[in-house]
C-alpha cells in the first residue's frame, strides 16, 4: 500500500529529527486521548498495540496520558529497531516494550486493552484471531479509515482532519 510507504518514510524522518517527532506526534495525541477515555484505560492497563511502526506515537502517547504499561508488535524488523531506539531514547523502555511479531500474539490474554492501528493487514484475519484469543472484558479498539464503518457500530468515536475516520471499541463477553 502507498500510504504505509509514505507513513514509514515520515515515521523514519520523525525518528531522526527531534523537532518533526514532536510535530508529528500532535497529530495523533487528541485521538489517544479520546480513545483512552473510551477504554476507560488508567495505570493498572496493560496495552497491546498491533502495529506500531518506526515510531509507534499512539504506544507513546497511551502510556503518557494513562501512565499505563503498553507492548507494541509489528511485523517489520525495521520498523522494530528503529521504534526500540527511539522509545529507549525518550527513556521509557521501563514502560513501554516493542517487539517483532506478526499478527496476534499466544500471549493475548494478559493485555486489557489491544489497539489495532489503522493500516494493519489484513485487518479482517487479525479482528478475527484477537476475538477468537481474548478474554472476556478485555477492550479492542480498532481504528478505521473514513466512510468505512460509519454507520455499523454505536460506540464508536469520530475524528477530524485526519486519515483515521473512527475508533470504535469491542468488549470481549
Amino acid at each position: 500500500m502507498i500510504i504505509t510507504s509514505v507513513t514509514q518514510k515520515i515515521e523514519s524522518l520523525a525518528v531522526k529529527l527531534g523537532f518533526l517527532y514532536h510535530f508529528a506526534e500532535k497529530y495523533y495525541i487528541d485521538m489517544v486521548k479520546k480513545e483512552s477515555m473510551l477504554a476507560g484505560i488508567g495505570v493498572n492497563d496493560h496495552i497491546l498495540c498491533i502495529g506500531g511502526g518506526c515510531c509507534p506515537f499512539s504506544a507513546i502517547l497511551f502510556h503518557r496520558t494513562t501512565n499505563a504499561k503498553v507492548t507494541v508488535i509489528d511485523n517489520n524488523p525495521k520498523c522494530v529497531y528503529m521504534a526500540q531506539e527511539l522509545v529507549f531514547r525518550l527513556g521509557l523502555d521501563e514502560k513501554i516494550n516493542v517487539l517483532l511479531h506478526n499478527g496476534c500474539p499466544s500471549d493475548i490474554k494478559k493485555y486489557s486493552v489491544i489497539h489495532l492501528a489503522l493500516q494493519v493487514d489484513p485487518i479482517e484475519q487479525v479482528i478475527s484471531d484477537v476475538e477468537y484469543r481474548m478474554t472476556p472484558g478485555t477492550k479492542l479498539l480498532i481504528r478505521r479509515p473514513k466512510k468505512h464503518l460509519c454507520c455499523m457500530y454505536s460506540k464508536f468515536i469520530t475524528h477530524k482532519f485526519r486519515n483515521v475516520g473512527r475508533t470504535f471499541m469491542y468488549t470481549a463477553q
